[in-house]
């Protein structure tokens, strides 16, 4: 069953402040404005109290006022680096006489707009090398990778598997204090994550681990395939599963996120769709050229056990078919073939069939019952994707109950 996961669309948060409130107020925790009023009026102080050396912070600033004058042309458009505080202007009494009355709405993002994204990067999938993964919504999916977020990729990773670095950097943020998520609106603000700044400015986020799980810190250097943390299903969330993106703000402050390139187990370099099975390729492994995975490929006497890819038979004892499940590692239309034959045997079974384009997994049901030879003994089938050999399998049938 394929099974959609979702991650909530980023709100970049707003600040207000009026003239008779507190002379200090943070959005979420994180950017700060400050006031020191003086004889001319206030000047507006900002800070990203998070922030590392390394951190930068694009920040958009205007203010509605009465009886009073920015010393800079409004809205500001600025960039915060580190955690220093910052004087973005004064406001300026106009008449001494009079009540004088200011708003301040910001909003912001980490990141730097003015960066460019190194486009010939070639980024490590983001697991433990010992997992094969699922693409469960690639770039453009239906259901939540639209607008700001089309170019995010979701992982079918399970709970508590490990979620690593795909490409080095600094942290520059984290979050692991949620314990709630689901596919409601209500969870959007609920996600854990690790995000990391890149050499070229751009910003990676691992986004939906569980309660507790991040492995990093603010400030710490991860080199490709540190642990991050562990999977989960935290935030707006239909279940367990990674979402990755790389993005870089722009000048209005959208999230524009970026396709990138990965290197898989079957090339160097390749952007992934929606449905594929991948997994980490050590650098010395040469590239995989199968078209299913052949370690998967499995027989069992039950399709409904089959297509969870939970039985491996190797010795059936049952006069009733015996199926056959194959995982598509790049879902397409493929024409599969069969050869089966008995053990000191002339008669050879040929057995073909098609997948559709949207099949993550396709089964056969072999009629061993229609055999019109001794089934008990020694069998060896040949599999073919494409008129492509891709695996040979030898199995037993025994005394038939």
């Amino acid at each position: 069953m394929r099974i959609w996961f979702f991650l909530v669309t980023l709100i970049y948060p707003l600040g207000l402040l009026y003239a008779n409130e507190p002379l200090s107020y943070c959005s979420m925790n994180r950017v700060c404005v400050d006031f020191v009023p003086n004889r001319k009026g206030v000047d507006v102080y900002f800070h990203n109290k998070i922030a590392t050396n390394v951190t930068e912070t694009s920040l958009s600033v205007n203010a509605i006022v009465k009886n009073m004058k920015s010393s800079v042309p409004l809205p500001l458009v600025t960039i915060l680096k580190g955690k220093k505080r910052k004087k973005l202007f004064q406001l300026k009494t106009i008449q001494n006489q009079k009540k004088v009355s200011y708003k301040i709405q910001y909003k912001w993002i980490l990141g730097n707009y003015n960066v460019t994204h190194n486009s010939h990067y070639i980024y490590d999938l983001p697991f433990d090398s010992k997992l094969k993964v699922r693409v469960f919504q690639g770039y453009h999916g239906k259901k939540t990778h639209s607008g700001d977020n089309r170019f995010s990729i979701d992982f079918g990773l399970k709970e508590d598997d490990l979620v690593t670095a795909a490409r080095s950097g600094i942290v520059i943020d984290t979050e692991e204090k949620n314990n709630e998520g689901g596919f409601d609106p209500k969870f959007q603000q609920s996600a854990n994550f690790v995000k990391i700044k890149h050499d070229d400015g751009t910003i990676a986020e691992y986004a939906h681990l569980r309660y507790m799980g991040v492995l990093v810190k603010k400030g710490q250097y991860v080199g490709i395939g540190t642990l991050l943390g562990y999977a989960g299903s935290t935030g707006y969330s239909e279940g367990p599963h990674l979402h990755f993106e790389v993005y870089q703000p722009t000048r209005s402050l959208r999230k524009k996120t970026i396709p990138t390139r990965f290197r898989t187990q079957s090339a160097e370099a390749e952007y992934l769709t929606e449905g594929m099975l991948v997994w980490r390729r050590e650098t010395s492994a040469p590239i995989e050229k199968k078209l299913v995975d052949v370690d998967q490929i499995l027989l069992c006497d039950n399709l409904d056990v089959t297509s969870t890819n939970l039985c491996d038979q190797t010795t059936f004892s049952k006069l009733a078919p015996i199926y056959i499940s194959l995982p598509i590692l790049k879902p397409d239309v493929y024409t599969f073939q069969l050869n089966l034959r008995k053990k000191d045997s002339n008669v050879l079974y040929e057995y073909g069939w098609e997948s559709k384009k949207e099949d993550w997994v396709s089964s056969f049901m072999i009629p061993i019952q229609d055999f019109q030879e001794p089934l008990e003994g020694d069998w060896t089938l040949n599999v073919s994707a494409n008129h492509v050999f891709q695996k040979k399998i030898e199995f037993q049938i025994t005394s038939l109950k």
